[in-house]
């Protein structure tokens, strides 16, 4: 049976997507077209993702950009030359809303669907132009796809004629779990060369920046029970020389390392390494970094505004908190560290569901509803 023709629209190209885009090459004869590919903060080794890639893409910066926002001229040929019978393309961008009246103006006869990481508290508390564009690009789609269960839920009562799926902001298992062949050898490393071979790792990977909430995560840290563990903080970002300031300010500057950027097994083998895992988030729309660290069997302790939350059993694989209330922040670490010393000795995963039962969302959203 001949596939049909899609085109992908997204921003770049993160590490966590690749899976889900090539998952879809399996339903579709897919196109990817990046359009703001060097997106500030999120710069990754191109030529080593895109060999990954098991579809066509191409990067597309025709056009000009204002602050963090990508204008990009020439869509309406990327149509004309590609036929798609589908297009998708994520969050209310410009680019979505010139697909969004293309399509209203039935621009070339596709089915338009939206994929958005909008959390609960994003998708209620949209206001002004993101509130505009948002109704308008989804007034003219045929459908969406979202994170979570309760974002599909608010979206289906909100946008009653628009299909609704889930399909959480996740990778396959089985490709994050071939990398733990290497992770002996760059444990033995990683052990050595930064003096943890008697300690117990507190893990966070990331951007270094103010909504991440590093700030708070060292300040609770400082008046925690913290002994012989360790903050390993593994990023870069505009954040980092602060954050070094308040950790020497606050005397744990030899209780918390950031070790800069690393990717691959070089950077899952942390995971491997580490007693939990933190995202102490302000704000958060999913947080991939949370599955990531449940399928290399790391609990996680996340702050309650971010968006992966479903992925979380309390007092299983992990615990949530307010990171705004510095009481509640200091005494989970407290109680991550008794709780979490020692567990899951064998890393087994600890993902309460899989990729494969959620990707197909991207092959049932054109399906007409029974």
């Amino acid at each position: 049976m001949m596939k049909q023709k899609a085109l992908v629209f997204y921003t770049y190209l993160p590490p966590w997507r690749i899976d889900v885009f090539n998952e879809m090459g399996k339903y579709y004869d897919l196109t990817i077209v990046f359009l703001n590919a060097e997106s500030e903060g999120f710069t990754y080794n191109r030529e080593v993702l895109t060999k990954q890639l098991e579809v066509n893409y191409l990067f597309w910066d025709k056009g000009f950009k204002i602050g963090s926002r990508a204008f990009r001229l020439g869509i309406l040929g990327l149509l004309k030359k590609y036929q798609p019978s589908v297009v998708f393309s994520h969050e209310y961008s410009p680019t979505s809303i010139l697909l969004a009246l293309f399509h209203r103006l039935k621009r070339y006869q596709f089915k338009y669907i939206i994929t958005t990481s909008d959390n609960l508290s994003i998708a209620k508390g949209a206001k002004g132009i993101k509130r505009k564009a948002r109704d308008f690009v989804l007034s003219n789609a045929d459908g969406i796809i979202v994170y979570s269960q309760a974002v599909k839920e608010w979206y289906e009562k909100s946008f009653k004629e628009l299909r609704v799926e889930v399909c959480p902001n996740i990778q396959s298992a089985e490709t994050l779990l071939k990398n733990k062949k290497l992770f002996p050898k760059i444990r033995t490393d990683y052990l050595e060369r930064y003096q943890l071979e008697s300690g117990k790792v507190i893990l966070f990977i990331g951007r270094l920046a103010e909504v991440k909430g590093l700030d708070l995560l060292i300040r609770a840290f400082a008046q925690s029970n913290r002994e012989d563990y360790k903050l390993v903080i593994v990023g870069e970002g505009k954040e980092k020389q602060n954050l070094i300031d308040l950790a020497r300010k606050l005397q744990v500057d030899d209780a918390v390392c950031f070790l800069g950027y690393f990717e691959g097994a070089s950077l899952y083998a942390w995971y491997d390494i580490a007693n939990f895992f933190i995202l102490p988030s302000r704000y958060e729309p999913f947080g991939a970094v949370v599955n990531e660290a449940l399928v290399f069997g790391c609990p996680v302790v996340a702050s309650q505004y971010i968006g992966a939350l479903d992925f979380i059993e309390k007092d299983s694989n992990g615990l949530i908190f307010d990171p705004l209330n510095e009481g509640e922040f200091i005494d989970t670490l407290n109680r991550s560290y008794k709780m979490f010393d020692g567990v899951n000795p064998k890393k087994k995963d600890l993902m309460i569901t899989s990729f494969k039962e959620h990707v197909r969302s991207f092959e049932y959203i054109i399906e007409n509803k029974s």
